[in-house]
């Protein structure tokens, strides 16, 4: 799941408003003008305008702010990450690219001590997943202080929505797996929702959904990824080691403390700020090996060091008493670009907007790449009987659509209202597209089954049901596609 969008506010920066022309000639000139958006006329367009262009283009800046929009488009990094997913599988079951992918996930790059020899797949499912871990912590405290989650009225039905999301395919998957203890161990793996490839299919196959529909499922897979974070942490964790906690609870606190100087360091005193940023990484990397080493899976580290990341709760601009007659206007429109960046940006926001693309176009790749790693020759038809399999297939494609829309009709009934907007068929097909579950599900299936057989079948089982909830919906939709072409 790449990182959850959150809804900031619209900001009006004083310095970007027109002043009321004192002019009739002024107040003309400004009738007939372009609109604010269109690209000027450069009269030097022959001297120099287009080298200035192209190095706007080639700035480093602009590079980072193509990725960062790159990775907030929810259809592109769920196709990539579903390309990475599936390349796996196909070269897994390569007569010779097979047996070397395998080499390489069981290869062990750093050979250090503290228990930290771990294999590549290792690094990915217990380090690099952090990133990812650290970017919903950060959309969670955005979203608790400036976004839907502070509004207590839009949050209940996500809320309770989520909720029957993860108890009705708990109860699918333990009863196609009672009298199986190895199975039961799973029970947890088909009750995530992935936001990135649910909003994308949503956004495809329901197209008129409107805002506050997409809104909902936002917010419900907020609550969905903390209960998910929640059963990692209470049914997947072995408190081995408990004084190792108070090495992490160190390593938050510095990491909480720092992060606040540095944001404080960059109005005050410049160079502060780098051994600031050192410090609060030194302090995550502490709390991440205390994680590991007291036997709870360390990417939660990066979910609390998320949640302690301080975040602007009002993005409210001075007004500037500031006049720009006899200014330069492009100079006085980038000052106060630059100013109003500087005070809507929080920390959390910053370390956001630098994290979401690594985290979307690098690290869930990866992850999707080396979890689906399955080769289909070990499994057979023997599948078809494999209740682990089809505990997480039907737990997705079902259970999570059939809880989602329980709790909303019971919601309803109880006085709370459906988003607006919404109709009986569209809030169906939002249930249903819920049952897409990839990142935490790979993650809890790869915790749950361990070094066990039933990995493939949980993983080819979160792919089925995902697949299946995906087919459901698009099926259901080709009548009204066919109905709306033949009246155009």
């Amino acid at each position: 799941m790449p990182p959850t969008p959150t809804f900031p506010k619209s900001q009006i920066n004083p310095r970007r408003q027109d002043p009321e022309p004192s002019d009739p000639r002024l107040s003309n000139s400004q009738q007939n003008s372009k609109p604010s958006n269109a690209r000027p006329s450069n009269p030097q367009r022959g001297q120099g305008g287009s080298n200035r262009g192209r190095h706007n283009r080639l700035h480093p800046s602009s590079f980072l702010a193509a990725l960062s929009s790159l990775a907030e488009n929810d259809r592109i990094t769920g196709l990539f990450m579903m390309v990475c997913a599936v390349a796996g599988l196909i070269l897994a079951n390569l007569p010779k690219a097979g047996p070397c992918l395998n080499a390489l996930a069981a290869w062990v790059p750093l050979d250090l001590p503290g228990g930290l020899n771990l294999s590549l797949k290792d690094w990915i499912q217990d380090g690099l997943l952090t990133i990812f871990f650290l970017t919903m912590g950060l959309d969670l405290r955005q979203e608790a202080a400036t976004g839907t989650l502070r509004d207590h009225r839009q949050v209940l039905l996500p809320m309770l929505a989520a909720l029957g999301g993860v108890a009705v395919p708990i109860l699918i998957y333990c009863l196609f797996n009672l009298g199986s203890p190895a199975g039961l161990r799973g029970w947890a793996v088909p009750t995530a929702t992935d936001v990135a490839f649910s909003l994308a299919a949503l956004q495809l196959l329901l197209p008129k959904t409107g805002p506050a529909l997409q809104a909902f499922l936002m917010t419900l897979a907020i609550f969905d990824d903390l209960i998910g974070v929640l059963l990692i942490a209470l049914g997947y964790s072995s408190l081995g080691q408990p004084g190792w906690l108070l090495v992490c609870l160190a390593g938050l606190v510095v990491w909480a403390l720092l992060v606040r100087a540095a944001s404080r360091s960059s109005r005050l005193w410049r160079p502060l700020m780098p051994l600031f940023l050192l410090g609060a990484l030194t302090g995550g990397l502490l709390a991440w090996y205390g994680l590991f080493k007291a036997g709870i899976h360390p990417v939660l580290a990066g979910v609390a060091m998320g949640l302690l990341t301080p975040v602007a709760r009002s993005h409210e601009a001075e007004p500037s008493g500031t006049e720009s007659t006899g200014a330069n206007p492009a100079r006085i429109e980038t000052i106060g670009i630059e100013q109003s960046y500087s005070q809507a940006s929080s920390p959390a926001e910053q370390l956001d907007r630098l994290l979401t693309p690594l985290s979307a176009l690098v690290v869930l790749p990866v992850f999707a790449f080396f979890s689906l790693r399955i080769s289909l020759d070990q499994l057979g038809p023997g599948l078809l009987m494999d209740r682990v399999f089809w505990g997480a297939t039907l737990g997705l494609a079902l259970g999570k659509p059939l809880g989602i829309l329980t709790m909303v009709v019971l919601a309803g009934h109880l006085g709370l209202r459906r988003p607006a907007g919404s109709t009986t068929w569209n809030m169906i097909g939002l249930c249903q597209l819920c049952g897409i579950g990839f990142t935490m599900s790979f993650l809890i299936a790869n915790l749950a089954f361990a070094g066990s057989p039933h990995l493939e079948s949980a993983l080819l089982g979160v792919l089925a049901g995902s697949v299946l909830s995906v087919l459901v919906v698009a099926v259901g939709t080709i009548p009204g596609r066919l109905r709306s072409a033949r009246r155009a």
